[in-house]
């Protein structure tokens, strides 16, 4: 369209030029060119116009569909090359509206499926704590105690894969809001180091992102808990933070040594414990509820080794406006 527009404004300023210093049917021949030339310039400009006009009304179909405003896409009855467009954009959005409600359904099965198993076994865990604690109190029995931490074990494991369920079945609503992430990490480290006083704890960067505080609180804190867990006593976590244009990257890393290169790509399964977990008891929920959330956040993660430890990175697209919808 541009080179339209190029070539008939040039048409137009050499009819322009013969109708001014030309003579007789040059003059005229001029005269007409000049015509021709400005009415195709003036026509590839409405055309262009019209096209950005289009370009404009589609970008903000399809931004009002992510942002959950617009629940019925509606084809286009117009004959021109802009409604095969619009009608394959009203298909894929019609296509992924489809795909939600299904994931929606299948996840709200499972999460309904797991909270009735995590009723069923909240009431007789909760008498065996108790009659674990009676006897504690009365010194009955030297074993109440491990039984005691393995009856609190498994609340623990009950309540993290209830809330995993639910995260994906979007159970929880998630409040989107631009958030500091260098002061989210702050307070992620005033909770932990308590429990790991000797860790060195580094951040490197700024960045805002529009988020669900809490939850990405929750996410960051589990890696972070997670490289605690597996360094020395006097053992360094860093992050870093990074912003381009569309992306904020949150990068932790730590200097424990890393884990094999099979354990990367199970690392954030539910259930999947690496050889370092199960030596310290983990469970292998809390980087599957992190993966969750990153995805609740349209956002990725991934693990690699590093020269020192093991880095996980999480990258959140730039979305303000859209995010609010989840």
């Amino acid at each position: 369209m541009q080179l339209i527009s190029l070539c008939s404004g040039s048409l137009a300023a050499l009819g322009a030029v013969l109708f001014a210093y030309g003579n007789g049917l040059s003059k005229w021949g001029g005269l007409a060119v000049l015509l021709l030339g400005t009415a195709v310039l003036l026509l590839s400009l409405s055309l262009q116009r019209r096209q950005e006009k289009e370009v404009t009304r589609l970008h903000r179909q399809i931004m009002d569909f992510l942002a959950g405003k617009n629940k019925t896409p509606k084809f286009s009855v117009n004959d021109d090359l802009f409604a095969v467009l619009e009608n394959s954009v009203v298909e894929l959005e019609s296509r992924l509206l489809l795909e939600r409600e299904n994931t929606r359904k299948s996840s709200k099965r499972n999460a309904d499926f797991i909270t009735d198993v995590s009723h069923q076994l909240k009431t007789p865990l909760a008498a065996l704590k108790l009659y674990c604690e009676m006897d504690q109190a009365r010194n009955l029995g030297a074993h109440s105690q491990k039984q005691l931490a393995l009856i609190e074990r498994m609340e623990h494991l009950i309540y993290s894969l209830l809330r995993l369920e639910k995260l994906r079945a979007d159970v929880y609503e998630l409040q989107f809001a631009k958030h500091d992430l260098s002061r989210l990490l702050e307070q992620v480290w005033e909770e932990l180091k308590v429990l790991y006083p000797e860790k060195k704890f580094t951040i490197i960067g700024t960045a805002e992102l529009r988020c669900d505080a809490y939850w990405l609180h929750e996410a960051v804190k589990n890696v972070i808990k997670n490289a605690c867990e597996h360094t020395t006593a006097a053992g360094h976590i860093q992050v870093l933070l990074e912003t381009s244009e569309t992306v904020v990257t949150l990068s932790i890393e730590d200097d424990g040594g890393g884990i094999a290169e099979t354990e990367l790509p199970k690392l954030f399964q539910r259930f999947y414990r690496t050889a370092q977990t199960k030596a310290s008891g983990g469970a292998g929920i809390g980087l599957a509820i992190t993966k969750t959330i990153v995805e609740k956040h349209h956002g990725t993660i991934a693990a690699e080794n590093t020269a020192h430890g093991l880095r996980i990175v999480m990258c959140f697209p730039i979305l303000d406006g859209v995010l609010a919808a989840g």
